[in-house]
């Protein structure tokens, strides 16, 4: 008996939604209605309240002030956690806007891929560090002796 082998081949995309007659002869501005100003506004706030809020917390967290405070493996994590929507920030949000303001996607299809792929491995990520943080603030909790005293400094250099 002969097995095929079958190669799965995602289908080929066309954008054409930018490319629709209704687009042609018409100006830019004379599409954009208040709502959609409105919403792209939002989004370019929200761009920047993520860009802005995400560097604060990586400052902040591993500056020397406030280092001693925080044990490593949590400031590891909140820092890994701050950098995957920093990504989040600088990677998928700002590719929001024009497409809130024209209606359709102005990209090219690749564009449309690499978002859908971003967006979808941004998001797994931010759950498996926060699926860590919980498991370390469980350890933390439940055995705080034992979590204290292998995650210092002294005991991690030695191992």
């Amino acid at each position: 008996m002969v097995t095929k082998q079958v190669i799965l081949v995602a289908p080929s995309l066309h954008n054409s939604s930018c490319n629709h007659p209704r687009y042609h002869n018409i100006s830019f501005w004379s599409t954009v209605s208040a709502s959609d100003l409105i919403q792209s506004l939002v989004v370019l706030l929200l761009t920047f309240g993520i860009l802005f809020a995400n560097l604060l917390l990586i400052c902040v967290i591993n500056s020397r002030r406030y280092s001693k405070y925080i044990h490593s493996q949590p400031r590891y994590l909140l820092t890994s956690l701050a950098c995957n929507d920093l990504a989040m920030g600088l990677c998928v949000t700002p590719f929001a806007i024009l497409p809130s303001l024209k209606n359709c996607w102005p990209y090219a299809e690749i564009v449309c891929q690499v978002q859908a792929l971003l967006r979808g491995a941004i998001s797994q990520q931010s759950a498996v560090i926060l699926i860590c943080m919980a498991m370390d603030r469980y350890y933390c909790m439940l055995h705080p002796g034992r979590y204290h005293r292998r995650s210092s400094k002294k005991v991690s250099y030695y191992h």
